[in-house]
């Protein structure tokens, strides 16, 4: 598959009129989903290609990482960082970064072992390779956003360098710390998904956009303060993009298609966090195309674990309680995954 099927994947981008006619099909089925879709912002430019990722010892790492062989990937994306390739930097730098992209064989290395194979040499606890990539407009407007340099120009910056999914995440970070200009943002030209991030500074004016635009059966409403109809944002979790990563863990755990709608819903309910779910995804999509990265073992994975992580060990138990009622099959996909975290028992 690598590198050239690779090419093929980011080559798919742009779409047929017959995808489209197929798209505005399903999206009759509800009127809201079709203002969604009418309403939404212009495709995101192709993502930039990163120096080093058609790299041959890259791409195989890459495809070992994919399939949750860290034991593999990481060692090797180790040595490729070190020896100057800024995919495999990037790659590393945003694990580093992202404890939900941390899998098993990571969670179980003591801390100098991470840090030593995760980061640069560097300080008392290395350095994170995106500080190494100054010439990479990518990794720089990773690091302004971690540091918290700027304001709502960041979306921007990684809607024109082809990353949607790093976009929401700004959008979130940004919102999540009342940055002061995001009120200056124009509600009718944000990704409709985004719009109840709005919500807290919007003025009257604004606020009367958000509520024209945001459609009946869209969970925002409930983050704007309404009460949408579960049956209807259960609609949404079946079509909505954004829903793309409960879906496809869904689609694995629970293979039976009559499962999956509870599993959608219950998933939704497990993470607990609307903000986690539009964050979830591939670390860069220009290394990774976020649905190559959302059907792999890693991605999956990381759906999973981001899941776990969001709650502490009683809230945990009392989320799991609950998931075996609504959905035995994610329950124990989820139960499985947080079993492998456990440390192992002392020998005797």
């Amino acid at each position: 598959m690598y590198p050239a099927a690779w090419a093929q994947i980011r080559g798919r981008r742009g779409g047929s009129r017959t995808d489209m006619r197929f798209r505005l099909a399903l999206a009759m089925r509800s009127l809201a989903v079709a203002l969604a879709l009418a309403l939404a912002p212009a495709p995101a430019a192709v993502a930039q290609d990163i120096p080093g990722s058609d790299d041959p010892a890259f791409q195989l790492a890459l495809a070992e990482w994919l399939a949750d062989d860290e034991a593999e990937a990481l060692p090797r994306l180790g040595t490729l960082a070190r020896a100057g390739n800024a995919s495999a930097r990037l790659l590393l730098g945003l694990i580093d970064r992202t404890p939900s992209l941390q899998g098993v064989f990571l969670a179980r290395l003591p801390r100098a072992d991470r840090i030593a194979l995760l980061r640069d040499e560097g300080g008392m606890s290395g350095r994170n390779w995106l500080h190494t990539l100054d010439a990479v407009p990518l990794a720089q407007t990773w690091n302004d956003l971690f540091a918290l340099r700027g304001g709502p120009e960041l979306i921007a910056r990684f809607d024109a360098l082809g990353d949607p999914r790093a976009a929401r995440e700004a959008m979130i970070t940004l919102s999540a710390r009342e940055h002061p200009r995001l009120r200056d943002l124009d509600p009718a030209l944000l990704d409709y998904e985004l719009l109840y991030l709005l919500w807290p500074v919007a003025d009257d004016d604004q606020r009367a956009i958000i509520e024209n635009r945001v459609g009946p059966d869209h969970p925002q409403r409930a983050l704007i303060g309404q009460r949408p109809d579960v049956r209807v944002t259960d609609l949404w979790l079946r079509e909505s993009p954004v829903a793309e990563p409960l879906r496809s863990v869904c689609a694995a755990v629970c293979p039976e298609a009559a499962d999956q709608p509870a599993c959608q819903s219950a998933a939704y309910q497990a993470l607990g966090s609307h903000n986690g779910l539009l964050a979830l995804g591939t670390p860069a999509e220009a290394l990774v195309p976020q649905d190559v990265f959302l059907n792999s073992e890693r991605g999956r994975n990381s759906t999973i674990r981001r899941i776990l992580l969001g709650r502490d060990m009683r809230a945990r138990r009392l989320m799991m309680r609950d998931l075996q009622d609504r959905s035995a099959c994610l329950w124990e996909a989820l139960h499985t995954q947080a079993l492998l975290y456990r440390p192992n028992p002392p020998s005797r």
